[in-house]
């Protein structure tokens, strides 16, 4: 009886062991560059988005690098950009100047698909025409 009680109390610290352990879904780091006709898409938020999980967004650097913080779930997402609400006058004029088609400014038409595993995630956006 008590060999069967030390083999049921470990069981189940082993269960709770693995429990408290992160989900790999939740070890997803995401960082990259994107450009539009070769020049960095500087001042634009790249936007990722699932219907299954969500998404976020992080600034593009003045170099066209971006870092997420915080993790990401793995998963299929649509890339897109925006220009953030707070960016007026002429910083947005020069945005907008650059003329990136619409289709990529919107999850619902946007066609950039990319897909993010376990573990560190480096995103090369190349924007086409």
């Amino acid at each position: 009886m008590i060999r069967c009680v030390q083999v049921v109390v470990a069981a189940a610290a082993c269960g709770l062991l693995f429990s408290c352990t992160p989900v790999e879904r939740d070890r997803c780091s995401v960082e990259g560059t994107a450009r539009f006709k070769g020049q960095p898409l500087a001042g634009f938020d790249v936007a990722l988005y699932s219907e299954k999980t969500g998404g976020g967004s992080a600034e593009v650097r003045p170099d066209g690098t971006f870092k997420f913080f915080g993790p990401m779930q793995e998963g299929e997402y649509l890339a897109f950009f925006v220009i953030p609400d707070d960016v007026k006058g002429a910083a947005r004029a020069k945005l907008e100047a650059m003329d990136l088609p619409v289709k990529y400014r919107r999850s619902e038409t946007s066609d950039i698909k990319v897909t993010i595993s376990p573990g560190p995630n480096n995103l090369d956006i190349d924007v086409k025409p």
